[in-house]
């Protein structure tokens, strides 16, 4: 089940993303918020970090929560992992399916899931798509003993909403790492680049709250579209 706080931040994010507080550009005070969802003052303060996190919100102390303004084009939010149905609002996406299948962890794999080799995987591959043209290549492994069953409707729409409003699951944390590399022949072929242009690479390791890894991903993106963005809060 998800913590209160998360559900909390996703309404209010959900609003601010709706346009709820366009008109004031800030959200209602603590006391209001606490009251509004009958929760403790801690439980309201972490839902406000999780929304400064993202980059949606800053406090001014004494003053309130204000709404940053929102970027002028479209960006992947490095903060954020509810993928690029959420980062890139404006744009048109569609999923192509590549591969789906359930296979065994080797001693790679298992090492960086940190789970026994022959651990039953979800392996997925997909090929995003922004206004029509490619844009990245996606495969992503997930363990099936916590992510039970996934298919090719779920893979077609955004995981991440399925993973937290289906399946409840409590996600925690993620590494990630960034770096470049020149794409292979297949690769090139998909994203429609010449062999070994640059591609800029996105590597998750992703986590449960309780730190248990369930995710493995790597996201390889047009070398010409991807922006990222990544806000800093300096407290």
């Amino acid at each position: 089940m998800a913590v209160k706080y998360k559900e909390i931040a996703d309404c209010l994010e959900r609003e601010i993303r709706g346009g709820k507080f366009d008109q004031t550009k800030k959200l209602p005070t603590e006391e209001e918020l606490i009251k509004n969802f009958e929760v403790s003052r801690n439980t309201i303060r972490k839902a406000i970090n999780q929304l400064v996190n993202l980059g949606l919100i800053y406090q001014v102390q004494g003053s309130g929560m204000f709404l940053r303004e929102k970027s002028e084009t479209d960006t992947i939010n490095l903060g954020s992992l509810r993928g690029l149905t959420k980062d890139l609002t404006s744009k048109l996406i569609e999923t192509k399916i590549l591969d789906l299948h359930v296979l065994e962890a080797d001693e790679a794999k298992a090492k960086q899931l940190r789970c026994e080799v022959g651990t039953k995987l979800y392996y997925i591959k997909r090929l995003r798509i922004v206004d029509n043209e490619p844009f990245s290549i996606e495969i992503s492994y997930f363990k099936k003993d916590i992510v039970p069953y996934l298919n090719k409707d779920i893979a077609s729409s955004s995981i991440y909403s399925y993973l937290i409003e289906d399946l409840k699951l409590n996600i925690g944390f993620a590494d990630k790492v960034i770096n470049c590399e020149k794409v292979d022949e297949a690769s090139a072929r998909l994203l429609q680049v010449n062999l070994l242009d640059p591609a800029l690479i996105i590597e998750n390791t992703v986590c449960l709250s309780n730190g248990t890894i369930f995710e493995l991903s790597k996201s390889i993106f047009h070398f010409q579209k991807a922006k990222i963005l990544n806000r800093i809060n300096f407290k």
